[in-house]
């Protein structure tokens, strides 16, 4: 059987093929600059006024706490309070039962009356022994004498008036008032118990308004923080997530040397927490600022490309792509602070997939760019 004319036709139909694929391929994809220009949007830079702050784990701390003990012994008769309530400094907490601190105090009163007594006696017979010794009535000595119990009447006086005044002060003391106004702990006593002077524990008080929030810093930031301490700039107080700003507060204290073994400085903000959302021994993020600028440069972070040699921005000018190369000094959510940029620059934003320094692309109508910097243009109907 003759194969020859079979196999000719088979070899001209795979060549007519092979000419036809190398044909699409000169007239199709051909090289790079074979694609139609792309249609790209432009936004200029805004300005305005920014601050770059930094995240640290802080601790709400009361700025003062008070632990009530008795300063008398004596069975607790009734409380005043709500526990875990909010209480007024001078406000009455405690009743201690005041009966024995009562008589001792009539007691001392009493003593006080007959000391006055006597005492008023012996200066009488002073004032009329007087003349008479100078008439040698009686004698020197009986005189001296009646001075003598005068004195010792005056200071007897003086020693029941102290008593009194101790026994009025104890009585005073079964009544416990707040020195500090706060919010009150569980009390950690019953009516009926005996409390010990000095020594029974009754309950805690935290002063809650204002509040305090301390934390740590790296030693580098310490030139940041007195900057933000002297300049009263806000801290951001956050929850423990960063999600949710509880307070804004400022920069109170800054310990006065680095720790040798974490090489850090203690730092301690203050907030008015007048809603009452910081809690003492609650953990907090705290936004500490550490630089502002009044009239910084943003971007949209996308904007900002990374290249081999750092970052930069595309532009077009003419409508040939330049990159153009900025330092970014810090991210804020969605904006990227700027350097290196002019402020009447023209961006490329959104950066298209095939753009690259030298290529040319369709530029938006004259007016069309910079009215809404950091806005994302609606699809282009023409594209």
């Amino acid at each position: 059987m003759n194969l020859a004319p079979a196999l000719r036709r088979s070899a001209l139909i795979v060549c007519t093929l092979a000419l036809g694929a190398c044909s699409q391929g000169h007239s199709g994809h051909g090289g790079k600059h074979d694609f139609a220009p792309t249609q790209v949007r432009l936004i200029r830079p805004q300005q305005e006024a920014m601050t770059h702050y930094q995240s640290f784990l802080g601790t709400v701390t009361p700025l003062q706490t008070v632990t009530l003990v008795p300063q008398t012994s004596g069975v607790l008769q009734k409380m005043y309070f709500q526990q875990g309530g909010l209480v007024q400094k001078g406000q009455l907490l405690f009743q201690i039962d005041p009966t024995q601190a009562r008589l001792s105090l009539a007691q001392a009163q009493a003593n006080l009356a007959s000391a006055r007594a006597s005492a008023r006696y012996s200066a009488t017979v002073v004032a009329q022994d007087k003349p008479l010794v100078e008439k040698d009535f009686i004698t020197r000595q009986s005189y001296d004498q009646a001075v003598s119990q005068a004195q010792a009447g005056a200071a007897a006086v003086q020693a029941d008036e102290a008593a009194v005044q101790q026994a009025a002060l104890t009585l005073s003391y079964t009544r416990i008032t707040a020195p500090i106004s706060g919010r009150i702990s569980m009390a950690l006593v019953k009516p009926g118990n005996l409390l010990v002077a000095n020594a029974t524990q009754l309950a805690t008080i935290n002063q809650l308004n204002p509040i305090g929030i301390d934390f740590q810093i790296p030693q580098n930031l310490l030139p940041a923080a007195r900057r933000a301490k002297d300049q009263a700039w806000p801290v951001l107080i956050e929850n423990e997530q960063g999600a949710e700003i509880l307070d804004h507060g400022t920069i109170q204290i800054i310990d006065n040397g680095v720790s040798a073994t974490t090489a850090t400085v203690s730092v301690q903000a203050q907030a008015a927490n007048a809603q009452n959302r910081l809690w003492p021994g609650q953990f907090v993020q705290v936004q500490l600022p550490v630089a502002q600028l009044q009239s910084a440069l943003t971007l949209p972070v996308a904007a900002v490309q990374q290249g081999s040699s750092g970052n930069f921005v595309y532009l077009a000018p003419k409508g040939v792509v330049q990159s153009q190369p900025v330092q970014v000094l810090w991210e804020d959510a969605n904006k990227a602070v700027v350097s290196g940029l002019a402020p009447n620059a023209q961006v490329i934003y959104p950066v298209p997939a095939r753009i690259y320094p030298g290529v040319k692309v369709l530029l938006p109508k004259a007016g069309a760019a910079g009215s809404h910097p950091h806005r994302q243009p609606a699809a282009d109907s023409a594209q």
